[in-house]
């Protein structure tokens, strides 16, 4: 592969000194802020120890990381302060004196709570097999700081990479080159673009392609659908195009999210001020196929020889009219089909997003949430059910989300005020679309 190879080398070995270079900085910024720390455990054994008492309250109370931090040398290497530290935040470990960080028992309670804890652990822990494999089934990028040896064990790897796919850049050359593992773990996660982070002589083989893809699938898929990490992860890495992100005020700042990565596009069209046929008509009896619909560019008949798909306004973002005949108008549909198509035929990896939310606060700031419609809201608003070729993730439009960088959001599509309609109506449709068009489509929650 040649200079695109040694670019793609580059480019991975960049992310990863950016991505870990942050990792390293956060501990002295957390050991600031106690903020979200979950409570410790119960004081215990403090009697006479006035200083030990404080510390074991501050580690109840959430600001285990701050008061750690500062705390004298004696206890930080008191083991059961520790144990209590990283049981209520696991990269406590990093304050812990070297010999608790050779403790099996500290370690893996840190690697429990945090994988990324596994960062700070001894070097032999770091090879002990039960230790990253508690540490990469809390946080699958754990795998990073595993030992060489374990980055080679197949069960070791296939745990992180059913978690987040990217993981398997972390693995062993002789894991990367195996076709037995590549195929086995394609068959876990349905993820085909795992061949990137293949060998090359893999990535090289046509045949092997064509097999990896058909083991995938396709449809849309939602393995890594809670793992932020693995989409941010994907755009750094190789081309990927978000074909579906629900509209609204937050939209634009999601397309500069999306598009700001090195190897982050979209899949999408828009029009503007021009009108455009939509995805309904005939009072929404008649929806867009996933295919041409015929109505695209082409010149509106007259009244009397209409059928149902031609019984529609024309719109755009600031009017909507009925269409007059014999004028071709585009149908924003069947232009964002193609263009989808396009993408995917150029190699590009298409993705969508079930929500236009990155952070908590954009909830109030641009109405941003989920467009998730559970089967007991559909029925009340007498809207279709959604089913997907592969399954969809369990509850559904109902209760909370926690992702992988620690967030949670509720799942329950907003109400938009003037519609009166949940979130999300066009990309409800657009979902339906994607798990037919008979190429694999990789959900999120956030773009």
């Amino acid at each position: 592969m040649g200079a695109g190879a040694s670019c793609d080398q580059a480019s991975r070995r960049a992310y990863k000194r950016d991505l870990y270079a942050a990792a390293a900085k956060k501990l002295p910024e957390l050991a600031g802020d106690g903020n979200g720390l979950t409570s410790g455990p119960e004081l215990q054994g403090c009697e006479g120890d006035e200083e030990r008492r404080r510390l074991l309250q501050d580690i109840q109370q959430g600001q285990c990381l701050a008061a750690l931090a500062a705390a004298p040398a004696r206890l930080r290497a008191d083991r059961d302060v520790v144990l209590a530290a990283v049981q209520a935040h696991g990269w406590a470990l990093g304050f812990a004196t070297e010999k608790l960080q050779r403790d099996q028992e500290v370690v893996l309670a840190a690697v429990q709570e945090s994988g990324l804890a596994l960062q700070f652990a001894g070097r032999l822990l770091k090879q002990n097999r039960a230790v990253v494999l508690a540490a990469v089934r809390e946080t699958p990028l754990a795998l990073e700081f595993a030992a060489e040896e374990l980055k080679g064990d197949w069960e070791v790897v296939l745990a992180a990479v059913r978690r987040n796919g990217m993981c398997l850049e972390f693995a062993s050359s002789e894991l990367r080159k195996s076709r037995r593992f590549i195929l086995e773990a394609i068959q876990a996660t349905q993820a085909w673009w795992l061949l990137k982070l293949a060998s090359e002589e893999l990535q090289a083989d046509l045949g092997f392609v064509e097999e990896c893809k058909e083991v995938a699938g396709t449809g849309i898929i939602f393995t890594f659908y809670d793992n932020y990490d693995c989409s941010v992860m994907m755009r750094k890495r190789f081309k990927t195009a978000g074909a579906s992100v629900p509209g609204g005020s937050a939209y634009e700042f999601v397309m500069a999210r999306l598009n700001e990565t090195e190897h982050g596009s979209t899949a999408t069209v828009w029009f503007g001020d021009e009108l455009v046929f939509g995805n309904t008509a005939d009072d929404s009896s008649w929806t867009h196929p996933c295919s041409d619909c015929g109505r695209d560019s082409v010149p509106v008949p007259a009244v009397k020889d209409r059928d149902q798909k031609w019984r529609a306004l024309v719109e755009s973002r600031s009017a909507r009219q009925e269409p007059d005949v014999g004028v071709s108008y585009k149908c924003w549909c069947c232009q964002w089909i193609r263009e989808v198509r396009r993408r995917h035929l150029e190699g590009a990896v298409i993705c969508c997003a079930v929500s236009n939310i990155y952070e908590a606060d954009w909830s109030d700031k641009y109405g941003a949430g989920s467009s998730e419609l559970s089967d007991a809201d559909a029925d009340a608003l007498k809207l279709p059910q959604e089913a997907f070729r592969n399954g969809r993730p369990d509850c559904w439009g109902e209760g909370m989300i926690r992702i992988s960088h620690g967030c949670a959001f509720r799942r329950k599509a907003p109400v938009h005020p003037d519609t009166q309609k949940p979130l999300g109506v066009g990309c409800r449709w657009e979902r339906q679309v994607l798990d037919n068009l008979e190429i694999p489509v990789y959900a999120f929650f956030m773009p």
